[in-house]
C-alpha cells in the first residue's frame, strides 16, 4: 500500500499545510477564509509566473457574475494574513491590467499526507454564486477545522444532517438574494456610456491586427443610438498600461469598459473579452476561450458586439441590428490589409502615411468593392499633404479618384462624405464642401469628427469651431491629437490665454506630441514669449521629422523675435530642399513675412495660388501673416480663394 504524500510551506517565518488547510506563524494559526487560501495556494503553486486576474476569476468563480473588487478583497485578505503590503509587497506582486505572481521566501516540504487532504476546489456543481466574506471571522461550522487544523470529529445520525440542513438553507436563501439582485439590475436603466480599451496583443507580432480589431469594435459600438462610446485617441492613451478597468473607466467617465486580449498564430485565432462595470467592478459580460479559426473574424465581431449590447440592456431595432453587425467586406485578407492601413494611418508620421496608403491600396486590390478601403485611402492622400507633404495637387486627384469610387460603391457610408468635404475644402470650393459635409453630418449625426472645426474655422465660424472641437473633446477626453487641436483652434480664435492652457493640457497627456509643441509655440508667437516660442518650436520639430511647414514657422519666429540671421538660415535651408522635394510655397511666404519682405512674401503667395495650395484655405485665420491684411494684394487674394466677404 503506498503512503500518499502531501506538501508543506515554508514561507519565511509562515507555514502554509495545504492538506490541513492551515496557515501558522510561529506554530499560532492565522485566520484565512476558504476562497484567499486557495488563491494563495495556487498562486505559490503556479509561482514561475503572473497568473492573470482572468485566469483566477475564471478558476474560482467561474468568471460569471463576479465582481474584480472581489478578487481585490480577495488578495487584501492575504496581505492582511501575510502581514504584506501593496506598495511594499514581499509576498504578492501586483501586476496592474496583468495578474498577480507569487515573490515571497519559500521552501517546499513533503511529508506523509493527513486524512483530511483538501485540493483545491476546481469544479462546481453547484452554480450558484455566494461571495464568499473575505475579511471578518469564518462560518461556525468551518472555524475550528480551518483555524486549530483539527481533524473533525466523525458526525453520526441527526448530528450530521442538521448542519447539512442548514447549509442547504443558507445555499437557498444565498441563491434568492442573488435572484433579486439580478432581477434588480435587469430593471436598471441601460449603460449609456462605453470604452473600448486596446486589447492586449498575446502574439509576437501583428500588433495591428489587435489595434484594428479593438478599433473596428470602437466603430462597431459606435453606431448603436444613445450609446456614447469613447474614440480611438482617447482609449489607446491606456495601450501597454497595466491599469484597472475601473480606474480606467473612471479616467474616461464611462459606466462600462469592454478589455481583453487577442492571440493570433497561424489560421487560428483566440479573443476573449469582458465587459465591466465601472462603478463596482462586476464583470457584466465575458466571452468564451476558444481558438477560432481566423476566417470567422466577422462572426467573432458580430459576437462581442452583440454580447456587448445585451449586457448593456440596450434593446435594438431591426435596423440597429443591421447596422451593428454591417461588414464592409467579407474578405479575410482585405480586411487584414485595411487593419494595417489603419495601424500605419494613426502614427502620423510621413512614413506612416506612405505604409497605410500602400496597405488600403492593398485592400482596395483584394476586394474592389470594399467602400471603406477607398476611403481610408482617400483621407491619406489628404491628411498627407500637412503630414508628409505630398504635392497637393498631385495627391488631391488621387483623393478624389478614391473617394468618388467609395461613394460609387456605397454612397450611404458616411466616412467618404467627410473626406469629400474636406477636399472639397482644400480645393477652396466652399459651396460644395458644405453640401458633402451636411450629407456626412446627415449620415452619422452622432458623430464629433475634429476636422469639421477647422472648416468652420476657414469661413471665419470662431465661435462655432471652438464649441465643435470642445464637443470633439468630451467625446474624446483623453485624445492628446484632439487636446492639441482644440488649443490650436482657440489660437485661430485669437483666445490666446485659453490656447496656452489648453495645449499644455495635451502635453500632460503625452509630452512628446510634437504638434502639441509646435501650436504652443505659436501661441507664445502671439504673446511676444519669443524665447518660449523658439524652445517649443525646436522641440516639436525634432519630434516631428523636420516637417518643412514647421521649420518654417520657426523661421517666421526668429523674424518676429529679431533674429534675422537664425531666420535667412531656416529660410536657405528649406529654399534648398524645395530643390530635392515638395515644400509648399505658402511656408517660405511666411518667413518672408516675417523678415518684412512683402514683395517676396507675394510672389511666393501667388506661387501658393497657381499650384492651388490646400494651405490657402487657412489664409483668413492666418496671425504669420498679420502684417500683410491692409494690403490690398492680400484682399484680392483673399477674394480669389473665396474667403472675402
Amino acid at each position: 500500500m503506498s503512503v500518499q504524500v502531501s506538501k508543506r510551506y515554508v514561507l519565511g517565518e509562515y507555514r502554509l499545510e495545504p492538506d490541513k488547510r492551515l496557515l501558522s506563524r510561529a506554530g499560532k494559526p492565522i485566520h484565512l477564509a476558504n476562497r484567499p487560501f486557495q488563491v494563495l495556494l495556487y498562486l505559490i503553486e503556479n509561482r514561475e509566473r503572473v497568473v492573470s486576474r482572468h485566469e483566477l476569476l475564471d478558476r474560482f468563480w467561474d468568471g460569471k457574475d463576479v465582481y474584480y473588487v472581489t478578487l481585490s478583497k480577495c488578495v487584501s485578505a492575504i496581505r492582511k494574513a501575510l502581514d504584506d503590503h501593496a506598495d511594499d509587497c514581499r509576498f504578492i506582486e501586483t501586476r496592474w491590467a496583468e495578474g498577480y505572481r507569487y515573490i515571497g521566501p519559500l521552501e517546499e516540504h513533503n511529508g506523509p499526507a493527513s486524512p483530511t487532504v483538501v485540493e483545491i476546489d476546481r469544479t462546481r456543481e453547484l452554480h450558484v454564486l455566494i461571495e464568499e466574506e473575505v475579511s471578518g471571522t469564518a462560518t461556525t461550522a468551518e472555524a475550528p477545522e480551518v483555524l486549530t487544523g483539527r481533524t473533525p470529529t466523525r458526525r453520526t445520525g441527526l448530528s450530521r444532517l442538521v448542519p447539512l440542513a442548514a447549509g442547504l438553507v443558507a445555499v437557498i436563501v444565498a441563491g434568492v438574494m442573488l435572484w433579486n439582485g439580478r432581477t434588480s439590475q435587469t430593471s436598471k436603466s441601460p449603460v449609456s456610456s462605453l470604452a473600448v480599451l486596446p486589447l492586449k496583443n498575446l502574439s509576437t507580432d501583428d500588433e495591428y491586427f489587435s489595434d484594428g480589431l479593438t478599433e473596428q469594435l470602437i466603430n462597431k459600438l459606435s453606431r448603436i443610438h444613445g450609446l456614447k462610446v469613447i474614440s480611438r485617441g482617447s482609449a489607446f492613451l491606456f495601450k501597454g498600461q497595466e491599469i484597472d478597468p475601473c480606474e480606467a473607466g473612471k479616467k474616461l467617465g464611462v459606466a462600462a469598459v469592454l478589455e481583453g486580449s487577442v492571440f493570433k498564430n497561424g489560421d487560428r485565432v483566440r479573443v476573449n473579452t469582458r465587459l465591466v462595470n465601472t462603478s463596482d467592478g462586476r464583470v457584466l459580460w465575458a466571452s468564451d476561450h476558444r481558438d477560432r479559426a481566423s476566417v470567422d473574424i466577422f462572426a467573432i465581431q458580430d459576437e462581442i458586439a452583440r454580447n456587448t449590447t445585451a449586457a448593456l440592456q440596450i434593446k435594438l431595432s431591426r435596423d440597429g441590428e443591421q447596422r451593428l453587425v454591417k461588414h464592409d467586406t467579407d474578405s479575410v485578407e482585405a480586411y487584414h490589409a485595411y487593419l494595417k492601413g489603419e495601424y500605419f494611418w494613426s502614427k502620423r508620421t510621413p512614413h506612416g502615411f506612405r505604409k497605410a496608403i500602400e496597405s488600403f491600396q492593398q485592400a482596395a486590390q483584394l476586394d474592389p468593392r470594399y467602400a471603406a478601403a477607398y476611403s481610408g485611402l482617400a483621407a491619406n492622400y489628404g491628411m498627407g499633404i500637412w503630414y508628409v507633404p505630398f504635392e497637393p495637387k498631385e495627391a488631391l486627384d488621387k483623393a478624389k479618384e478614391a473617394v468618388s469610387k467609395a461613394i460609387e460603391i456605397d454612397e450611404g457610408y458616411a466616412g467618404s462624405h467627410l473626406v469629400l468635404g474636406m477636399i472639397y475644402q482644400y480645393e477652396w470650393k466652399w459651396a460644395e464642401a458644405a453640401k458633402a459635409l451636411a450629407r456626412w453630418i446627415e449620415l452619422d449625426p452622432s458623430s464629433t469628427e475634429y476636422g469639421y472645426a477647422y472648416h468652420l474655422l476657414s469661413l471665419d465660424r470662431t465661435d462655432e469651431a471652438v464649441e465643435w472641437i470642445r464637443r470633439s473633446l468630451e467625446h474624446d477626453p483623453l485624445s492628446v491629437l484632439i487636446a492639441a487641436n482644440v488649443g490650436e483652434v482657440l489660437l485661430y480664435a485669437r483666445r490666446y490665454d485659453e490656447a496656452i492652457e489648453a495645449c499644455q493640457k495635451a502635453l500632460e497627456l503625452d509630452p512628446n506630441y510634437g504638434m502639441a509643441h509646435t501650436h504652443l509655440a505659436q501661441t507664445y508667437v502671439q504673446k511676444g514669449r519669443y524665447a518660449e516660442a523658439i524652445a517649443e518650436f525646436q522641440q516639436g520639430i525634432a519630434l516631428s521629422e523636420r516637417n518643412p511647414a514647421l521649420l518654417a514657422r520657426l523661421g517666421h519666429a526668429y523674424a518676429v523675435a529679431g533674429r534675422r540671421h537664425e531666420a535667412t538660415q531656416v529660410l536657405d535651408e528649406l529654399l534648398k530642399l524645395s530643390k530635392r522635394s515638395y515644400v509648399p510655397p505658402y511656408s517660405i511666404a511666411q518667413i518672408y513675412a516675417g523678415l518684412g519682405l512683402k514683395d517676396e512674401a507675394f510672389a511666393w503667395l501667388e506661387k501658393a495660388y497657381r499650384e492651388r495650395s490646400t494651405y490657402l484655405g487657412n489664409l483668413k485665420r492666418e496671425h504669420t501673416f498679420d502684417n500683410l491684411r491692409s494690403d490690398v494684394r492680400f484682399q484680392d487674394l483673399l477674394r480669389r480663394v473665396g474667403l472675402s466677404g
